[in-house]
């Protein structure tokens, strides 16, 4: 019987060093995925924010900010040009951008519900927004505990200040505001995520 709970042990310990899934190193983006049904990729930003008197080692959490020109159903024409670099080019049409925050700076798999409860700001939630050409809002979605909702840091390099990871999230449209685009599904479901960027700071005010 010893010998059974041993080898389930030594089973769910290398399951948990097994190789994780990371982004090419060809890859054109610092952020891939699959939304829904179709290749979902951008440009990706780790911020961590930090005091005037903190030093960077004392941060321990950073935000996940990403944008890219995708063009998504409805969008339609706009005074801003069209765009298609996964915003590679900081002169991009941002068509959409997701956000997560208060990420443990280490190594694990966190849920995105508890890394919501955590934030001291207000309106700290991950959130998918969908912006029109005019740089509006035309939509919001937000997550709501449905499966899956995580992301999990697979590497973080201290001497490049490169954060590397994966994540799943299954975002719900937010029906408490009537945003100007009407008709876009309820779902927005993220699987396959991966992404390697180099930290930046942020000096707060």
């Amino acid at each position: 019987m010893k010998s059974i709970r041993y080898y389930i042990v030594l089973l769910l310990a290398c399951a948990g060093c097994a190789r994780q899934p990371s982004l090419p190193a060809n890859s054109g983006f610092n952020v891939t995925s699959i939304l829904n049904d179709s290749l979902w990729y951008g440009t990706g930003k780790v911020l961590r924010l930090r005091e005037r008197e903190q030093q960077p080692e004392d941060v321990r959490q950073f935000n996940l900010l990403v944008f890219t020109d995708i063009d998504y159903p409805g969008m339609g024409g706009g005074p801003n040009p069209n765009t298609n670099n996964g915003c590679l080019d900081p002169e991009c049409t941002r068509t959409q951008s997701l956000i997560i925050y208060n990420i443990p700076l280490k190594k694990g798999r966190n849920s995105i519900a508890r890394l919501n409860k955590t934030g001291k700001r207000k309106n700290e939630e991950a959130t998918l927004f969908y912006i029109g050409n005019a740089g509006g809002l035309t939509n919001r979605y937000i997550y709501r505990g449905v499966k899956p909702g995580w992301i999990r840091i697979t590497k973080f390099d201290k001497a490049s200040g490169t954060v590397e990871g994966r994540f799943a999230i299954s975002f719900s449209k937010d029906i408490t505001v009537r945003y100007p685009l009407q008709g876009m599904s309820g779902t927005a479901r993220f699987t396959n995520g991966l992404f390697r960027i180099k930290i930046a700071d942020v000096l707060l005010k």
